[in-house]
């Protein structure tokens, strides 16, 4: 918004390459080309060189706007890679758009008006996905904190039921805070979910349940319950999904993945999606000064794609 033209091709190839650089964002951005995927990026691409016409989007959505402006941006930069100079991008694309003769001030509509869009996009899904985050933390709390001894009463009565006790409460919360919920599991083509919202929007949320006690659920429930979680995702062509993990092991679970950045929940990103690793200390447990040293139950990467893999205490 604030550089000038003759710093514009400059500007734009840092932003691709820091976009790039950050596969959260990336994935937003791919996921977005499949909403609108036959729209004509070149007729878009050379309505910037008809000059004085008046500009109308191709899109029908702000996902396909929003891809639309991510390739448009990766052209740029493909023109400087190809010897077109970068003070050159910001007369070749924003000169034609608008009728305003200072360079400058072309620029600056032309990054308001066409490229602004992909950013409102991304961070209207990063707010979102943040704050499911910030819910199922919230839930994690609600368990340990004041729900845990009442939930595993009810879990243990008929253990046949543990996880669905566990699924119920979850979904309980979820639609307290506001994410509407179908009370019967969805189905999509690889089974059922256990929970996934907001079917009738466009923007599902897949979350998958499971129990882990180390004895009859084992890491291999956990690695089913990713992989499922992947499936559904892919199902209904979502790049991000949720595992929350019922831990009633009384050890803690370590998740030993490739997350980059160490915050929580880990993560791990199989076939495009992006799987969270939500775990929930739901055991009945002495107060700290009476428990004794228990070593953590380390879940890798492996355990978590190979359902099959070896056992280990």
């Amino acid at each position: 918004m604030i550089t000038t033209f003759s710093s514009a091709g400059h500007e734009v190839s840092l932003t691709v390459n820091w976009l790039k650089s950050r596969p959260a964002l990336l994935a937003i951005l791919t996921e977005a080309d499949s909403v609108e995927p036959d729209l004509d990026f070149e007729a878009f691409r050379r309505s910037f060189n008809d000059y004085g016409a008046t500009f109308v989007w191709p899109s029908r959505t702000e996902a396909g706007r929003a891809s639309l402006v991510w390739r448009l941006m990766q052209q740029m930069v493909a023109d400087i890679a190809n010897g077109i100079d970068s003070d050159r991008i910001g007369i070749n694309y924003a000169s034609s758009f608008t009728r305003k003769t200072n360079l400058n001030d072309a620029w600056r509509d032309f990054t308001e008006q066409i490229l602004q869009p992909m950013f409102d996009y991304l961070t209207e899904h990063v707010a979102a996905e943040s704050s499911i985050l910030y819910v199922l933390e919230r839930y994690v709390r609600r368990v340990e904190w004041f729900d845990r001894e009442g939930l595993y009463e009810r879990a243990m009565a008929d253990t046949r039921k543990t996880e669905d006790v566990y699924d119920e409460h979850l979904r309980s919360f979820l639609f307290g805070e506001g994410i509407n919920m179908p009370f019967s599991q969805a189905r999509s083509a690889s089974g059922e979910s256990d929970v996934l919202s907001s079917l009738d929007s466009d923007d599902p949320l897949v979350c998958e349940v499971k129990v882990f006690d180390a004895i009859s659920r084992k890491k291999r429930e956990i690695a089913s319950g990713f992989n499922q979680a992947i499936q559904y995702a892919l199902d209904y062509g979502k790049q991000v999904a949720y595992l929350v993990v019922i831990n009633l092991s009384g050890r803690a679970l370590s998740f030993v993945v490739d997350d980059e950045v160490k915050t929580w929940p880990p993560h791990l990103t199989v076939s495009g999606v992006r799987v969270y690793l939500v775990s929930v200390r739901a055991l009945p447990t002495p107060s700290a000064s009476q428990q004794g040293k228990a070593s953590p139950v380390v879940v890798t990467v492996e355990d978590l794609v190979n359902p099959d893999s070896p056992e280990e205490d």
